[in-house]
């Protein structure tokens, strides 16, 4: 047949000849790809029976999909003869394979595993291959296994010992029952595969005879050869595997391949141990106690001191009957401190059902309330694999393991792996020094029901502590009652915390939700819903999730129970002692805990605007852990804040070189070069930002600088980026002195947020639209939008301020007397508290007052107060410098002019972000200073300078849609002094 064309296939060459039929390689014409053509025998296609018979089962088999099965392609006739598609592999038969190499237990463990993925896959869909041998099985070279013939064995004589072409070689690796003639299921498989998996140890079949009839009787009496034997390198935990695939009875055999398919896995990954350096581990001193009749469950908690008992009794009164197996070495003699990793879901290595997230939690959870022993909590374990490239996978080889450990600067390391999930739980974990790595304890514990998993973790964390010798704190509870008795509401919360740390905020709040759905006392999955709304400016739906987390605060562990009276001091009751006391109180007990060195730095910052105290608590969070990049990313802004240039670069160049190739360290520079003043050097690492990633927020930085530039096309480039949902086009329009347009523009946005119930956006656009009001001398406007934003901030008891004294200034402006003046002594009482925060807003307010009722001298001085406690990088004032100028003092009025004229707002944490009123709407206030700066310098009688800006005042609104007493004012300057005439001391109030 070779040279000719059948249908579109042309035959090359006979690949091979066996008792179902001849094998060709052939090229398909019309996808010019080379395929196998497997000719059937004749009597197939005048058999009806079985012909339908073929056709049902070839289907079935060409329905698979799956890297390690070959594939059909069709199936058709040719001259009254069937044959069969298929993908053509470019390799060698595992039976070629294994006579012509000396294969590495690795390998072994590799191609088998690989097999048992291609079983698991056919098992799955209720196809059974019946003829699994080392000859249906090709290799190729890149390593890919391909089990082939699929679809064949059911038909009449495939397999039958009496047919012709049959061989020994065939029947070798019969199951028991396929040999006796009887029924066979998917069993039958594994058996094969067993025999295919002694032959690569051993390179000989397990069962050998010289005729058939004492080969069957071999197949159904005799027990293979130890494969010690023949391969010393094969371990016990092998040869018991090997054994258990080749149990006579089925019922004592694998009963699915993904059982057998965890265990090779198990045992590949306790090569990789031995690869890193880790001794392995034999299990020893197997316990199984059965229960008696209407024995109750223990419940696990753990009173001080009685661990050693509890697990004794967890032994005796064994309610699962699970199982033990201890191996012990004496504990490191470090301090104790150690690091939970990921518990290897062997059954489901990509985790779906989180079953290997959920245990490694739970246990984390658990140790959290163990005396003398410093666990890493889950977040600062994500946040290391993030850093070192591994955040998105779940699996940690020992490898990378050892590197985490290193990285979080602990003494011990726990590896786990689940071995198996039905019909019972097995786990096995090794606890190992990490310096050296040394194997302290292995344990495997087995026969836990899947809803039992907490109890699972529960017994995990006793056996830990007695291994290192340590006892329970005095109240600690079982890891069901400090998180929830729900499995699937834990999943739920698991995959939520996940992808809050990718980002995808909308799902995590689904998956948060669905966890309370379950459980609607899980106080953890409440205050991680809430974190995730004021990330999301969701802040009335995350006061109250945090309200319902404070309430069940009881229901979580200490460490937990912190956190949440800290964000509820700091988000609900805005109480910024209660907040940095509670927090001190969380880094006492578990130092550990950096993400609370962050926010107690922003606290002193922000709050206490206390840069220096500030600096101190990022500096005892990198004494512990010198690569933190968060903490060096705020110490960057600590010390500008305090104009220490030198260290400030310093810190954010620690930080670059830790993060490289990610682009806040870049955005970081860049609003360090802002804020010492050189726009053009942040620009520049604003737009190295952007090029590590297109959408970044740094856009928003160099949009502003755009702005500034009138650049409005390129600003609206940068801003689209940024994806956001906000309409950037009322800053371009005020910007340009389009008021009433932007004025529009932000009335449309109220409307449709108040038409989506978003209370919180809707308290967003009242503030642009009064500030716009401000400017556009339309003050009864001003109060009615002060008022509005009254009424949605007073919702929140803990604001005691609510935007009163945005109100008092609208109310002046509106020169309604005896509002404003109620309204200032309502604030006096309501602004009381000695906390910097509160005192410069205090200022700030009062500079404003005095700036709007003509007393210039009382605005400077009270300006100049609160800036000196916000220091020299703190956000410019327009009315300040303007207060300046009207007192005489030029030279700093200019200084401070230039300073409004080129601020945009960055990513620094700037202590008087918040405090309202803190700016009149930077964007306006930036041109707004370029006349007063012309104001400045013609009364300095430098009038080459005042025309300059006079005529850059003018041109950015040129297209100007309201009246403005500063415009008629800068072109009857600008005329006077263009035609000689200075008109000094002629500025408008």
């Amino acid at each position: 047949m070779i040279g000719q064309t059948i249908s579109h296939y042309k035959i090359l060459e006979k690949l091979g000849e066996g008792g179902m039929g001849i094998v060709y390689k052939a090229r398909d014409t019309e996808l010019d790809r080379f395929v196998a053509l497997k000719f059937l025998p004749p009597y197939l296609a005048s058999d009806s029976v079985e012909k339908e018979r073929f056709y049902h089962e070839a289907r079935a088999a060409s329905a698979l999909n799956h890297p390690n099965i070959a594939t059909i392609h069709e199936i058709k006739e040719f001259e009254d003869r069937l044959y069969l598609a298929m993908e053509f592999i470019d390799g060698k038969t595992l039976k070629a394979t294994a006579a012509q190499e000396n294969l590495s237990i690795q390998k072994v463990l590799d191609i088998a595993i690989q097999v048992c993925d291609g079983l698991a896959a056919a098992h799955e869909k209720g196809v059974v291959h019946r003829d699994i041998k080392s000859d249906n099985i090709m290799l190729t070279p890149r390593g890919q296994v391909k089990i082939m013939d699929f679809g064949l064995a059911k038909v009449k004589g495939a397999t039958k010992l009496t047919k012709a072409g049959s061989t020994i070689g065939t029947a070798a690796y019969m199951s028991p029952e396929q040999a006796q003639g009887l029924e066979v299921d998917h069993r039958s498989d594994i058996f094969s595969f067993g025999v295919v998996l002694y032959e690569l140890i051993t390179g000989r079949l397990p069962f050998q005879a010289e005729h058939q009839a004492a080969l069957v009787y071999s197949l159904i009496n005799e027990d293979p050869q130890p494969l010690a034997r023949f391969n010393d390198k094969a371990s016990p935990e092998l040869e018991r595997i090997v054994l258990k695939a080749l149990a006579k009875d089925r019922d004592e055999r694998y009963q699915h391949v993904d059982d057998l398919l965890a265990d090779l896995r198990h045992e590949r990954k306790g090569l990789e141990y031995a690869r890193a350096g880790y001794a392995r581990s034999t299990a020893t001193g197997m316990v199984s106690v059965q229960p008696g009749k209407g024995k109750r469950l223990l419940k696990f908690v753990v009173p001080a001191g009685a661990a050693d008992a509890l697990i004794a009794l967890a032994i005796v009164f064994n309610p699962f009957n699970f199982q033990i197996s201890t191996q012990k070495s004496n504990a490191a003699s470090e301090p104790n401190s150690l690091a939970v990793m990921y518990f290897e879901n062997i059954p489901d290595p990509e985790d779906k059902d989180h079953t290997g997230e959920m245990l490694s939690n739970l246990l984390i959870t658990a140790l959290f309330q163990t005396k003398n022993l410093e666990v890493i909590s889950r977040e600062r374990l994500y946040d290391i694999r993030k850093e070192l490239g591994e955040g998105d996978s779940k699996a940690i080889p020992p490898s990378m393991a050892t590197k985490i450990a290193q990285r979080a600067g602990v003494s011990m390391m726990l590896l786990g792996s689940i071995l198996q999930k039905e019909p019972m739980l097995a786990v096995t974990y090794r606890l190992i020094e990490v310096q050296g790595g040394k194997i302290l304890s292995t344990r495997r514990l087995a026969g836990f029901p899947q809803d039992k998993v907490f109890s699972l973790a529960d017994t995990l964390a006793l056996l830990v502590k007695d291994d290192l010798n340590l006892t329970s704190a005095t109240d600690a509870k079982s890891v069901a009652e400090v998180t929830t008795k729900s499995a699937e509401a834990y999943r739920s919360y698991l995959e939520g915390v996940d992808l809050e740390a990718k980002f995808s905020f909308e799902d995590s709040k689904g998956a948060l939700r669905r966890a309370i759905e379950l459980d609607s006392n899980f106080a953890i999955a409440y205050n991680a819903v809430a974190r995730v709304e004021f990330r999301t400016g969701q802040n009335s739906e995350g006061s109250g999730d945090l309200r319902r987390a404070y309430q069940l605060r009881k229901n979580v562990s200490e460490r937990e129970r912190l956190q949440i009276e800290a964000a509820f001091a700091q988000n609900i009751e805005k109480d910024p002692l209660s907040t940095v006391r509670i927090l001190e109180q969380l880094i006492e007990k578990y130092p550990g805990e950096q993400l609370a060195y962050r926010t107690l730095a922003l606290e002193y910052f922000r709050k206490f605007y206390d840069p220096e105290r500030a600096i101190q608590k990022l500096t005892s969070g990198l004494k512990r852990d010198p690569m933190d990049k968060s903490l060096w990313n705020m110490l960057g802004y600590g010390y500008a804040s305090i104009g220490k240039r030198p260290d400030a670069f310093d810190a954010v160049d620690h930080y670059m070189n830790l993060a490289p190739g990610e682009p806040n360290p870049y955005d970081t520079k860049g609003d360090l070069y802002f804020l010492f003043g050189e726009r053009d050097s942040a620009v520049i690492w604003y737009r190295k930002a952007v090029a590590i990633r297109s959408d970044y927020g740094s856009n928003g930085s160099l949009a502003a600088d755009a702005i500034g530039r009138q650049d409005y096309e390129r600003a609206r480039e940068y801003l689209l980026r940024l994806h956001a949902p906000t309409d950037f086009s009322p800053v371009i329009s005020a910007h340009q002195g389009k008021l009433r347009k932007a004025q529009e523009d932000l009335l449309a946005d109220l409307s449709a947020h108040r038409n989506q119930h978003l209370p919180d956006l809707m308290e967003r656009d009242y503030l642009p639209l009064l500030l716009n009001a401000y400017d556009l001398g339309d003050y009864p406007a001003m109060v009615k939008y002060a008022k509005a934003r009254c009424d949605l901030l007073k919702n929140d008891p803990g604001n005691k301020v609510y935007g009163r004294d945005a109100l008092a200034w609208a109310y002046l402006k509106a020169g309604d007397t005896r509002m404003y003046r109620k309204v200032v002594e309502d604030l006096k009482e309501a602004a009381n508290e000695p906390i910097a925060f509160i005192q410069i807003g205090k200022s700030i307010t009062s500079a404003l007052f005095s700036f709007e009722q003509g007393d210039y001298t009382a605005a400077a001085r009270q300006y100049r107060e609160a800036l000196k406690m916000g220091r020299s990088k703190a956000q410019p004032q327009l009315p300040f410098a303007v207060s300046l100028l009207k007192t005489g003092q030029i030279e700093e009025a200019v200084r401070e002019l230039h300073r409004v004229a080129e601020w945009y707002p960055t990513g620094y944490t700037d202590p008087l972000a918040g405090v309202l009123p803190t700016e009149i709407y930077w964007i306006i206030a930036s041109v707004k200073a370029h006349y007063w700066l012309g104001v400045a310098h013609e009364g300095a009688g430098q009038e080459d300078e005042a025309i300059k800006e006079y005529e850059k005042f003018l041109q950015i609104w040129k297209d100007a849609d309201f009246k403005s007493s500063e415009l008629e004012d800068a072109r009857a300057h600008l005329a006077r002094l263009k035609g000689g005439a200075s008109m000094k001391g002629t500025a408008p109030n």
